[in-house]
């Protein structure tokens, strides 16, 4: 995370920025060919903070944001890791209750879909999703705050929901480093080391993206399961702190995890400030880049859609398959196409949950 309807004639929408800031800009009318084989798999979005900050529904369409359940349908996604996002303000003080509300949030969703929207606890929950029509929502934690010490919140989160975890979000905590300012380069601490095993045993993905490169080695000496960076991208084509070295994507495939391909502009492009900085062609660099290093099967979508400011062509997650068609157009089968966007996620998935 850092921070539109069908698309139309100079529709307004607002975009939301990693400090909450929203601004107004105009979006051209853009063809999205569907391809009604294809179903696919997100692997990071923050729409449950941004619909709570913006007061808009997740069953209506909407002008405002990224994600909202008419767009999702139109993008084919029929499951994505829903992040819970703790903002610095909130720290450390009301990590546990914000968690909590953010929690509540998402099933009360789920509750009110009248069958829509399907909290997804096992890959059986995930299939049912695309075979019945529903979106499918895993309940992620983007950062460890809220856990404590004696995993009471981790073991009661799991009964919640809980399936994925980020151990930080760019910043310190007692688990890790992320790879913000308060970076020091030190590894997991004893209790890092601890939640790591804790997850592995309990059937709750870890995730990579946002710790820091002395914590990532940490974690892949701890794990026993794959793990994944659900939203990161290839430094060697864009060198920003948020993205993986290519040691760094060789040992994630020799582990048998994944990374999430990230639409954010910035962790595409140095320096992009703007929409129109960022063409479809960069981001399939990116993903050819990590191809040509490990092979297809450890490359994903991790779009952090509502999380962070987006290229023009993939303004919101109605567009999604307009990354497919680049991909295809890149030379990508239908094979390989269909491992990016579900096949490695549920092969993943299927090792590490319960």
């Amino acid at each position: 995370m850092i921070c539109a309807d069908r698309p139309r004639l100079s529709v307004l929408i607002l975009d939301r920025g990693d400090i909450g800031l929203h601004r107004r800009i105009e979006r051209e009318e853009v063809n999205v060919s569907s391809d009604a084989g294809m179903w696919m798999i997100d692997g990071h979005s923050d729409w449950l903070l941004d619909i709570a900050d913006t007061k808009r529904s997740f069953f209506e369409r909407s002008d405002i944001g990224h994600v909202d359940l008419p767009r999702l349908k139109e993008g084919q996604i029929s499951a994505m890791m829903c992040a819970v996002f703790i903002r610095n303000d909130d720290l450390p003080h009301h990590a546990l209750i914000q968690t909590l509300r953010m929690v509540d949030r998402l099933r009360k969703i789920v509750e009110q879909s009248d069958g829509q929207v399907r909290l997804v606890e096992t890959v059986d929950d995930i299939e049912k999703s695309y075979q019945e029509g529903s979106f499918g929502a895993v309940l992620h934690y983007e950062g460890a705050e809220a856990i404590d010490p004696e995993f009471t919140i981790l073991r009661l989160s799991y009964a919640l929901g809980l399936r994925s975890i980020g151990l930080t979000w760019s910043r310190s905590n007692i688990f890790c480093e992320g790879v913000g300012e308060q970076n020091r380069e030190r590894g997991l601490t004893y209790l890092g080391k601890e939640l790591v095993r804790r997850c592995n045993q309990m059937g709750i993905l870890v995730d990579v993206s946002h710790l820091n490169v002395a914590g990532f080695w940490d974690v892949l000496e701890t794990t026993k399961v794959p793990i994944v960076a659900s939203h990161s991208n290839a430094r060697a084509i864009c060198n920003h702190e948020r993205n993986l070295y290519d040691d760094q994507i060789r040992a994630l495939a020799r582990n048998g995890g994944l990374m999430g391909i990230n639409f954010a502009r910035q962790f595409l492009v140095e320096g992009a400030k703007e929409a129109s900085d960022v063409s479809l062609d960069q981001m399939v660099d990116h993903v050819d880049h990590i191809v040509n290093l490990v092979g297809i099967d450890h490359v994903a979508l991790g779009s952090d859609y509502d999380g962070a400011g987006m290229p023009e062509a993939l303004y919101d997650a109605s567009q999604t398959p307009v990354l497919i068609q680049a991909l295809r157009d890149r030379g990508y089968d239908d094979a390989a196409i269909q491992k990016f966007g579900r096949d490695n996620w549920l092969r993943v998935l299927k090792q590490v949950w319960k």
